[in-house]
């Protein structure tokens, strides 16, 4: 983390800044007291005395007292002001839409307990290994792509809505890629002109499915779309090549079809997998990372304020003991 010159100084809470007064109230009072102590002392003594009972000059020491302890007070007020600085530091961000096939199809057992058991089961431990700081999404892939839980740190969420998917008909990759682009948060995709290096935060979209599209518009066109925001696809083929399901009382053969998927994340720069158990599934999660971005933040340093206004105000006190048995220094 790289802290920026103090000429920076932001606060957090500038609205306790009045707290000053307090400050400009103390010099008032101190400048009072030093007057009023001589004129007092003019009114009953006699001139000749004078000079002993109020010095022509006060002692050095006793101003300086004053003034660091005045310095300590300012200092404290800043530092209840929240103070902070500009700084940089490297942080993973990243926005991760998890689209899982919900069809007929992931129905089938061929990886236990189910396709889609085993694609939740996954996608709930992937969530639960991520750090707070990423956005996660999920989208349902069906004949109808939907986004059921937008992009959110809030990660519990996520996966209570991993919990309630259910198998529809038709499959729809194409629309469920559109989908989860629209749901990708504002600067979640780099600007015209703008560097891979310079995006903040990473985008990425993770499909998990057993097949290739029945309805809804071309993968092509979803490939287009998500190499254009330069958000990768990463895919995921579950099941093997031997599974069945039943549908409208009948057997059919479901096997799975990786040749879509594999053009999707060949098309937009993501990673094609081919997954038949929970362990393989369980790597392909561990092998999507988000990137390291820096980022511009504000650091605090009210800690820093405050251990100097400690450090004055013990100063002053110590200084007026020693000097005159007191705390205080008049």
């Amino acid at each position: 983390m790289t802290p920026a010159p103090l000429l920076a100084l932001d606060f957090s809470a500038p609205d306790r800044l009045w707290l000053l007064v307090a400050a400009v109230g103390l010099v008032v009072a101190y400048v009072v007291m030093q007057v009023r102590r001589r004129r007092d002392a003019a009114k009953f003594a006699a001139p000749a005395l004078l000079p002993l009972l109020v010095p022509g000059k006060a002692p050095w020491w006793r101003h300086a007292v004053a003034l660091v302890f005045i310095a300590g007070l300012v200092l404290a007020t800043l530092a209840a002001a929240q103070p902070t600085v500009p700084a940089t530091a490297e942080r993973q961000q990243a926005t991760i839409m998890v689209a899982i096939d919900t069809s007929d199809s992931m129905k089938a057992t061929d990886v236990s307990p189910s396709r889609l058991a085993a694609a939740v089961t996954e996608a709930k431990t992937f969530i639960s290994d991520l750090p707070a700081a990423y956005s996660v999404g999920i989208v349902t892939v069906d004949a109808t792509p939907k986004v059921l839980v937008p992009p959110t740190t809030d990660h519990d969420a996520a996966k209570v809505a991993l919990d309630r998917l259910a198998t529809r008909p038709g499959t729809a990759l194409g629309d469920a890629i559109f989908a989860a682009l629209a749901a990708l948060p504002t600067g979640s995709t780099p600007a015209a002109g703008q560097t891979d290096s310079a995006r903040a935060p990473a985008a990425r979209i993770v499909l998990l499915s057993d097949g290739t599209s029945t309805t809804g518009r071309p993968d092509a066109e979803a490939v287009a779309a998500a190499k254009a925001a330069k958000v990768p696809v990463s895919t995921i083929a579950i099941g093997t090549g031997h599974a069945q399901v039943q549908s409208a009382g009948q057997t059919v053969d479901v096997p799975v079809d990786p040749s879509a998927l594999k053009a999707i994340a060949d098309g937009t720069g993501g990673k094609f997998f081919q997954a038949a158990s929970e362990s393989q599934l369980r790597q392909i999660y561990a092998d999507i990372n988000a990137d390291v971005q820096v980022v511009p933040i504000d650091r605090g340093v009210a800690v820093w304020f405050a251990g100097a206004a400690l450090v004055l105000l013990l100063g002053a006190s110590l200084t007026s003991m020693l000097r005159t048995g007191r705390v205080v220094w008049t």
